[in-house]
C-alpha cells in the first residue's frame, strides 16, 4: 500500500513540476531550465549522500548509470522543447504512452511480464491517444496519427515516452545495486555535467536567466526531486509498470490546470475524454 501512495506522490509532484516548467519557459530557454533543474536536485541530495557515505558501485551499476544518463539527457532536452513549443494539454498527456512501451521493454530489461489485462490496457491507451489528438479533424480519421509527425511538440513527447519506458527499467537496476538516494544523485549530477557545456554554448546569458528566475526554477527542481525520490522508493516496493502507470495520471491534473488557468479550452471535452480512456487503460495495466 505504501508503494502505491509513493506512486501517487510521484504523480502529483510531476504535475507541479510540469506546470512550473511551462511558466518558466516563457522567460528562460530550455537549456538553462534543464540545467537549473538538475542543479537543484544535485544540491538538495549532495548533503544526504555525503552524510550516508559513497556506496559501492558495481560494474552493473556503472553500465546502468552510463545508459541512463545518456538517454535522460536526450529526454530532458526533448521534454523541455516539447512543453515550450506546444500546449501542455496536447503534449504532456502523450507521456501516458510510456506504460504501453513498457509492456515490451520491461520483459526484456528486467523480466517483468505483462498480464492479460495489460493487453486490454494497451487497447484503451491506443484508443485514448487517438481521441486525445482528434481535435477538430473529425473529417480526417488519420489526423491524430499524422499530428505525431506534423506537430513538433507531440513528436518530441512521443520520443520522450518511448525513452522513458527504457530509463524507468534502468532506474530499478540502479536502485537494486545501491539505493534510491545515491542512484538519484549520481545520475542527476552526471546529467548536470553534460548540460553545463550545452547550456554555455546554446543559451544567451544563462547566468542572468538563472538569477532572474531563481525562485521559480528552484520550484521546478524541488518538485522534480520529490518526484524522482518517491518514484525510486516506490519501485522498490511494487512493480515498475505500476509506479509509472500511476505516475502518468499527472496528465489529468495537467489538463485540468491548463483548462482553468492557462485558458487552453479548445477541444477540452475531447481531450478530457481521451485522457480518461487512457487512465482506464493504465488502471488495467496496473491490475
Amino acid at each position: 500500500m505504501f508503494g502505491f501512495l509513493l506512486a501517487f506522490v510521484t504523480a502529483l509532484s510531476e504535475a507541479f513540476k510540469d506546470i512550473f516548467s511551462k511558466f518558466n519557459l516563457k522567460h528562460v530557454d530550455e537549456y538553462t531550465a534543464a540545467f537549473s533543474m538538475h542543479l537543484v536536485i544535485s544540491v538538495l541530495l549532495a548533503p544526504i549522500v555525503l552524510f550516508r557515505g559513497i556506496e559501492t558501485m558495481s560494474v552493473r551499476f556503472l553500465l546502468a548509470l552510463a545508459a541512463s544518463t545518456i538517454l535522460q539527457l536526450i529526454v530532458i532536452l526533448l521534454y523541455m522543447k516539447a512543453i515550450k513549443r506546444s500546449e501542455l494539454s496536447v503534449t504532456v498527456p502523450l507521456v501516458t504512452l510510456t506504460p504501453l512501451f513498457m509492456l515490451i521493454t520491461s520483459p526484456i530489461l528486467i523480466g517483468e511480464f505483462p498480464s492479460a489485462l495489460g493487453i486490454v490496457g494497451i487497447f484503451f491507451i491506443v484508443v485514448g491517444t487517438y481521441v486525445l489528438n482528434i481535435d477538430g479533424n473529425k473529417d480526417k480519421p488519420l489526423a491524430p496519427f499524422t499530428s505525431l509527425i506534423t506537430n513538433q511538440g507531440s513528436r518530441y513527447m512521443f520520443i520522450v515516452a518511448f525513452l522513458w519506458s527504457i530509463t524507468a527499467n534502468i532506474d530499478k537496476i540502479g536502485v537494486e545495486e545501491t539505493s534510491p538516494i545515491f542512484w538519484a544523485f549520481t545520475k542527476d549530477f552526471i546529467i548536470l555535467i553534460y548540460l553545463l557545456p550545452i547550456m554555455l554554448i546554446k543559451s544567451k546569458s544563462p547566468l542572468t536567466q538563472l538569477k532572474q528566475r531563481a525562485g521559480p526554477l528552484f520550484g521546478v527542481g524541488l518538485f522534480r526531486t520529490l518526484s524522482v525520490l518517491s518514484q525510486l522508493f516506490a519501485i522498490q516496493l511494487i512493480l515498475v509498470a505500476y509506479v509509472i502507470a500511476i505516475k502518468r495520471s499527472s496528465a489529468l491534473i495537467i489538463i485540468l490546470f491548463a483548462f482553468f488557468f492557462l485558458n487552453e479550452k479548445e477541444y477540452f471535452k475531447t481531450r478530457l475524454i481521451g485522457i480518461l480512456v487512457i487512465l482506464c487503460g493504465l488502471i488495467l495495466i496496473a491490475l
